[in-house]
């Protein structure tokens, strides 16, 4: 159809010149058809004084000669004064008569001058009066005709005209109709997230501000949801079933949603949701009941264990002023976070409490810089003590931050801060060039040494610098291989398993020994200790609580224990808080105990006094005997971190 009508438009365009020029052509006869009419005027007129003339005695023979001229002209359309032969019989007839008339007229006058009487000249003058008359009125009528016809092909083509642009203007508007459905489409396409269907978030915010912005008076509140080890759930059972599970539980949100409410996601697992409400339990427990009926639905049933729903709301009525979607949206996201992970509470209210906390977060985020250039940050060291020996063999380096005027501020409290917003990498090689610092300081005095562990985050070790950074400060410090040892979270196995094997062949070439922290607390891999060349496993403190079959337990530590001795990876207990624990891992063959039933973390002055003094106890042939070689490890590169020495010096 549109082929056709791109073909159609051409022609009625042509048609439409072709009617106009024919109209031009024809209104330019019309107007010749005038001069017509006063030639013939002039033709009756100037016979009648020709006549006169004759009769008085007084010869005109340029007066006929004129006459005859113009009849000429009249008849053929040729001549001096531009007439045209119009095409009409009636009046050609006339002309022809008229013509004949003149010329009896014209013999009538040369009869008077040769003496005869006037009477037949005065005749023939009035039949050619009465003739010519009959002309004028026959080119007239001619000329109306014309005018007639001219103005109905001009009718026609203005009718043509108007039905050509109604037509046009239907299919421009038809066409425009369907641009603009088609424009609402693809903007309803991009502003859609493709996985779920769900708003994407700069949609979201635009579409809840409208809603909010259109109904002041009313009840909305935020949602921010979260689902807890989804990654886990991509772990085990691959991504194309998490997307399934996101894509279901998006529709499934999406089906109970109420005018004027809307649905966005923020980024993976996370969504957000636009309500009103009439009260705060309302939108809660109907949160709830959704969510509920959503894991105990067919499509997460099986897996429900695996997953856990954590859920931020904030009350527009609980902010200052009309706050926007964006502002509602952190402030939910806030009151999520506060609840993600813990063990009773998953859905909380941005409140007064929850505000005060982003207020803190707001000052730690605000003095974070300032704060690493004051040297605000401490280290700390917590001991780690030999199992079988009771000896404090190397110590962990852990931060603390002493704000003027507010004393130590808790780790728990600006440490997630300085991840979230990427400052950790910071205050991770503030940390590891104090320790380093501190080593140099102990070897260049003679003074006791023993390995550092640093925690490296996640955020650094992703950082394709980072080995050279802290390769560049061992060596500027001249730090001795084998004495500081590098922890990294067992989380990152899981993320980039072959980057971190790549990592941590490279760390050994630089002469760092590698640790692998936390594991058991989360997605721990036994098989993958067969290809990480790890030195050290730190075992979390949940191995190690009081649990319902204590046998069972004790068995799953030993078999692990022996199975990492086997490895050659030294075992570091964590979080060990009592004498029970102590007296098993001994039977275990644990070789390190990290926990507050030895020491706290402490102070690097405390650290050296207690090391110092430990120190004095021991005979010179002690200070200067070999370590173990739980910390030896061939290295890529073939040099290895032999025995380290725990006597004055390395």
């Amino acid at each position: 159809m549109k082929k056709h009508a791109k073909m159609l438009f051409p022609v009625l365009c042509g048609i439409l010149v072709a009617v106009s020029l024919i109209s031009v052509m024809k209104i330019s006869d019309i107007r010749e058809y005038g001069k017509l009419i006063n030639y013939v005027g002039i033709v009756r007129g100037a016979s009648q004084r020709a006549v006169k003339l004759e009769m008085n005695g007084q010869p005109a023979d340029e007066l006929i000669e004129y006459i005859d001229s113009i009849l000429n002209e009249l008849i053929t359309g040729e001549g001096q004064f531009g007439l045209v032969a119009a095409s009409s019989e009636e009046y050609e007839e006339e002309l022809r008569v008229l013509k004949e008339q003149w010329d009896t007229v014209k013999g009538d006058i040369a009869g008077v001058r040769l003496g005869n009487p006037d009477g037949a000249l005065l005749d023939s003058s009035e039949k050619l009066f009465e003739i010519a008359n009959q002309t004028v009125f026959s080119i007239e009528e001619f000329s109306t005709e014309s005018a007639n016809r001219i103005t109905k092909l001009i009718v026609l083509a203005a009718a043509f005209c108007g039905i050509m642009t109604a037509g046009a203007s239907y299919y421009s508007i038809k066409r425009l109709l369907e641009l603009k459905h088609s424009n609402k489409e693809l903007e309803e396409i991009a502003g859609r997230d493709e996985l779920t269907g769900a708003l994407n978030i700069e949609r979201f915010y635009s579409e809840a501000n409208r809603i909010m912005n259109r109904k002041k008076e009313e009840k909305y509140a935020v949602l921010y949801i979260d689902f807890e080890n989804f990654r886990y759930v991509n772990d085990v059972f691959g991504y194309e079933y998490g997307d399934l599970l996101l894509r279901n539980y998006a529709h499934f949100l999406m089906d109970r949603l109420e005018e004027d409410e809307v649905l966005g996601r923020m980024m993976a697992d996370h969504f957000v949701i636009l309500r009103h409400y009439g009260k705060k339990e309302e939108v809660l427990n109907a949160q709830k009941g959704i969510d509920k009926e959503f894991l105990d639905s067919v499509a997460a049933a099986s897996n429900h264990h695996l997953m856990t729903i954590a859920c931020g709301i904030c009350c527009r009525e609980e902010l200052p002023g009309l706050a926007d979607a964006t502002v509602m949206v952190n402030s939910a996201n806030f009151a999520q976070k506060i609840v993600k992970n813990t063990p009773e509470v998953k859905y909380a209210f941005y409140d007064e409490k929850i505000h005060q906390k982003l207020i803190e977060e707001t000052n730690i985020r605000s003095r974070m810089q300032k704060g690493l250039d004051d040297e605000e940050f401490i280290v700390y060291f917590q001991p780690k003590v030999g199992v079988q020996s009771g000896e404090i063999e190397g110590a962990e380096a852990l931060v603390r931050w002493n704000v003027p005027g507010h004393g130590l501020l808790s780790p728990g409290l600006f440490i997630p801060v300085l991840e979230k917003n990427l400052f950790i990498g910071k205050v991770d090689r503030y940390v590891f060039e104090k320790v380093c610092r501190w080593l140099r300081k102990r070897l260049d005095s003679g003074a006791r040494v023993m390995p550092i562990s640093v925690n490296v985050s996640k955020i650094q070790f992703y950082n394709s610098d980072f080995i050279n950074v802290y390769a560049d400060i061992k060596n500027r410090y001249n730090i001795p291989d084998g004495l500081i040892e590098l922890e990294l979270t067992e989380s990152v196995i899981f993320e980039h398993e072959e980057y971190l094997m790549e990592m941590v062949t490279q760390l050994h070439r630089n002469g760092f020994l590698c640790s692998l922290d936390d594991f058991g607390s989360g997605y721990s891999s036994l098989g993958l200790l067969k290809d990480l060349a790890i030195d050290v496993l730190k075992m979390d403190g949940m191995f190690f609580r009081i649990s319902v079959n204590v046998e069972r337990e004790h068995t799953i530590v030993k078999s692990v224990i022996n199975m990492i001795r086997e490895l050659n990876i030294c075992t570091v207990a964590e979080g060990v808080e009592r004498e029970d624990q102590v007296e098993f891992l001994r039977t275990t063959g644990c070789d390190l105990i990290q926990g507050f039933v030895y020491y706290k973390p402490m102070p690097i002055e405390d650290f050296e006094k207690l090391l110092d003094a430990k120190n004095e106890d021991c005979t010179e042939a002690e200070r200067r005997s070999p370590n173990d070689l739980r910390f030896s490890r061939n290295f890529a590169n073939g040099a290895g971190v032999g025995p380290l020495v725990v006597g004055q010096g390395i």
